[in-house]
């Protein structure tokens, strides 16, 4: 199982998943689905944004889902930040807002 960064994290903050997803096969949904699994094992509860596509489907606009991820991320309590993310304008966007809100950012260790 995928070891994830939950030291700093309390197990009644909610987690939202923050990782990059356009342009990648099936939106990357396999590494945001392995980190919410890893984080539940754990008992923690997520935010998963790449579950909005399962409840709208794929063939929305980006605005579509990114309103409704922003608004997942707004609900939670610290954003768990993963995989390359320097062309993620989403990422990017969200890690502005998180801020803005004074949200804590916690970054996946990368090992190798």
């Amino acid at each position: 199982m995928l070891k994830v960064s939950h030291e700093t994290i309390s197990k009644h903050q909610t987690v939202y998943l923050s990782g990059p997803m356009s342009g990648l096969p099936d939106y990357n949904r396999a590494a945001f689905n392995l980190r919410a699994e890893a984080f539940k094992a754990l008992g923690y509860s997520v935010n998963n944004p790449a579950d909005i596509s399962v409840t709208h489907g794929t063939d929305k606009s980006y605005g579509f889902y990114f309103k409704r991820a922003l608004r997942l991320m707004l609900e939670s309590d610290v954003v768990y930040v993963f995989g390359d993310t320097s062309n993620s304008a989403g990422v990017q966007m969200e890690l502005k807002v998180a801020e803005m809100a004074g949200m804590p950012i916690v970054r996946e260790e990368q090992h190798g």
